[in-house]
């Protein structure tokens, strides 16, 4: 496959700025990446239905299982095509006889070219935990994978009411931005690269320039006017997420943490993701959760243990 086919699939946990930069990057009119289409590593167990897709049945059942699984609480797969039934069901055809990620990719292609792009590209931040799957599955495909502050994520992650605490917010960012770090270094350069939020918002042109080159892609200047875009890039659901997409990039928006976040709440984040943190080369203020609040997280849990523990005696002796 030629550079200019490549695919892209830009990930990171949840709150990282991977929309950010999906704007960016689409904005360059040689690239099309669709918003969260997140169905690739659940309808791949649905391969012994979709088949070679060369029946009519066969691509009906791809398509109908596109239009009914959420990519999202508010979105369906299929929507973020942009396709019609006719345009999808031509475009599989045409292909067959293929499999399910050469189906998918032929999906996602007609998509592009329906733009009038050369590229094609998903971002589905859930993917950051599926990169090995996904790079063995498109073989020329290249992953950006965009790292924020874990500080700053697990804030937002919160605020949004994904998690009811930091520490549990702070463990999403470790399982997801780690994961994604692991799998990708056993890819090479060319294929995938990490890219920091910070370096995004305080040096844009810059960052750009370099991903760019990165991707086989001229740069163009309108990616830094995204905001002027960004309704027609976007889907309605989840408006309120995308409150900022709708301005021009914001600098204080990198390492916000330390304006917003107390200090035992920073010793949260960090006992929960320090490592991780220093590894991506973020600096550890080396805060401490107070020994009286250890101690009585402690004594919380072995209250929950115990009374877990009587439970389970008790329905033993069939007394509860």
């Amino acid at each position: 496959m030629s550079a200019s086919r490549r695919p892209l699939f830009i990930v990171g946990c949840d709150r990282s700025g991977t929309t950010l930069l999906r704007l960016m990057i689409t904005n360059n009119p040689q690239f099309h990446i669709l918003h969260e289409t997140g169905f690739l590593h659940i309808l791949k167990d649905r391969s012994d239905v979709y088949g070679s897709f060369t029946a009519p049945r066969e691509r009906w059942y791809f398509i109908r299982d596109l239009q009914t699984h959420r990519a999202t609480s508010e979105t369906y797969s299929f929507s973020a095509f942009g396709l019609t039934e006719q345009e999808a069901e031509t475009a599989l055809a045409k292909a067959a006889p293929v499999d399910f990620t050469g189906a998918a990719g032929v999906l996602f292609e007609a998509s592009a070219l329906k733009r009038g792009a050369t590229r094609w590209g998903d971002k589905t931040p859930h993917y950051v935990l599926h990169v090995s799957w996904l790079a063995e599955s498109y073989p020329d495909a290249q992953f950006l994978h965009i790292v924020r502050d874990g500080r700053d994520v697990a804030s937002s992650i919160r605020r949004a009411g994904w998690e009811k605490s930091l520490r549990s917010a702070a463990q999403t960012w470790r399982t997801r931005a780690g994961g994604g770090h692991e799998a990708g270094s056993s890819l090479s350069e060319k294929r995938y690269r990490e890219v920091q939020y910070e370096s995004l918002v305080t040096s844009p042109e810059k960052t750009l320039r370099s991903l760019c080159k990165w991707l086989d892609l001229s740069y163009s200047s309108e990616m830094l006017n995204f905001h002027e875009h960004s309704d027609s890039h976007l889907p309605d659901a989840h408006e309120d997420l995308y409150e900022k997409t709708h301005k021009p990039i914001d600098p204080s928006r990198a390492q916000a943490w330390k304006n917003t976040l107390s200090s035992r709440e920073i010793a949260d984040i960090e006992e929960v993701a320090g490592d991780l943190l220093s590894e991506f080369d973020y600096k550890l203020t080396n805060a401490r959760v107070p020994l009286w609040l250890r101690g009585l997280r402690g004594l919380h849990r072995n209250t929950l243990s115990y009374t877990k523990s009587l439970v389970e005696t008790l329905r033993r002796l069939g007394i509860a």
